[in-house]
């Protein structure tokens, strides 16, 4: 705890934890919370302060679990920390394929055609037969193969379905690596020069009162070069993430860093597609998605109003969307970059919805407008729960 002195009294200051990992929110936090005032604590008072923002994997949630804040402490008596204990089963490719599939009975519809390949076989199940199969059925699929922990389009391939075969007897039997082999949403909504583009919308998980938000502000991530179905090796044409496309010769040509606004997408599909509103059509289908999927976790996530702590955690969706406006998951991001036009206002925003839920009723908007800077609150304990989910 600290404190400093004030006009005949100690007044309480507010203090937090950071840890080592380098992650652009958790940085920018820690930058607003010094400006603000707040006293940043060393690792040996961690169960003692009222913020921890920490790695991923190393927070002592035992430790903090048994140690008590006083009641005046800033959040009274209790403590943020920016991980959910668990919250890599639906972090990981593998296991959020696995509960999805389980868990809703709507996510065909959503949730491209998966299969998980590899890990242990005496403690998961290994799909590569029913991977070839379908292949053989479905010749002209295309695949895209990730790891289930991968990052940043890292060791990701595209392959067709006549590949399948050859690519499964590359794949060691008793292999741990896990990978999931997603059916390529083959016919993508296509920008300006015919290139592809991908979303990215950041949601924000809180409990208890297990509540679900989205930033309004998402971003579109495009490729740097034309979509060319003829052509699986060229990442640039395929893959979305920025890290890909920094370097290539057309990276930014189209648009600053390769990110178009959904206020910019808008027009543009109005103008280019004529279509009366694409937003009106994708922002429910993504927020369908995320309840969800979010829905499927909350037994294993939720924390108890017992609890010493509270958790927060800010998540990375990525969807795309077909010619058909279908919008697709394609994976959820644990420790999401943020586009560095919004990295400042979103943990602002995020810090005030923390700060307001010291209480247990706290308004926040419903509808999801893409002009305001703002937390959408999608879901929150009490609502009724989306058809088809089976917990």
């Amino acid at each position: 705890m600290c404190y400093e002195e004030g006009i005949g009294q100690n007044v309480y200051v507010g203090t937090f934890f950071i840890g080592d990992s380098k992650f652009s929110v958790y940085d920018e936090m820690s930058r607003q919370l010094r400006r603000m005032g707040w006293k940043c604590v060393k690792k040996s008072q961690l169960t003692s302060c009222d913020f921890v923002l920490g790695d991923r994997f190393a927070i002592p949630y035992h430790l903090l679990r048994c140690e008590s804040l006083p009641a005046h402490s800033f959040f009274h008596g209790t403590r943020w920390i920016n991980y959910f204990q668990g919250s890599h089963k639906i972090t990981l490719k593998a296991s959020m394929t696995e509960i999805l599939r389980q868990a809703d009975s709507t996510h065909t519809e959503w949730l491209p055609r998966s299969f998980v390949l590899g890990g242990d076989p005496e403690k998961v199940c290994d799909e590569r037969a029913l991977f070839a199969d379908s292949a053989i059925r479905d010749p002209s699929a295309l695949w895209i193969i990730k790891p289930s922990s991968g990052g940043k389009g890292q060791d990701i391939l595209l392959i067709r379905s006549t590949e399948v075969v050859k690519f499964v007897e590359t794949l060691k039997p008793t292999s741990k690596r896990r990978y999931v082999a997603q059916l390529y949403v083959d016919r993508p909504l296509l920008v300006s020069q015919n290139r592809k583009f991908d979303i990215r919308v950041w949601v924000l998980l809180i409990s208890p009162n297990y509540t679900i938000f989205a930033f309004s502000k998402g971003c579109c991530r495009t490729a740097s070069s034309a979509y060319n179905l003829s052509d699986l090796t060229n990442v640039s044409s395929h893959l979305t993430n920025h890290c890909l496309q920094d370097g290539h010769l057309d990276d930014g040509e189209y648009e600053v860093s390769n990110e178009i606004s959904f206020d910019k997408i808008e027009l543009y599909a109005k103008k280019e597609m004529n279509v009366e509103s694409l937003l009106g059509c994708i922002l429910p289908q993504m927020t369908n998605i995320i309840v969800r999927s979010l829905l499927a976790v909350k037994t294993q996530l939720e924390v108890s109003e017992n609890e010493q702590f509270r958790c927060f955690q800010l998540l990375g969706y990525d969807f795309i969307v077909d010619v058909n406006f279908r919008v697709w998951l394609l994976e959820i991001n644990g420790s999401p970059g943020v586009a560095e036009r919004y990295l400042e206002e979103l943990v602002q925003k995020m810090q005030g919805v923390l700060t307001r839920t010291k209480s247990a009723a706290y308004p926040e908007s419903s509808i999801w407008d893409v002009n305001k800077s703002e937390f959408v609150e999608l879901w929150r304990e009490g609502y009724p729960l989306p058809e088809g989910l089976i917990l």
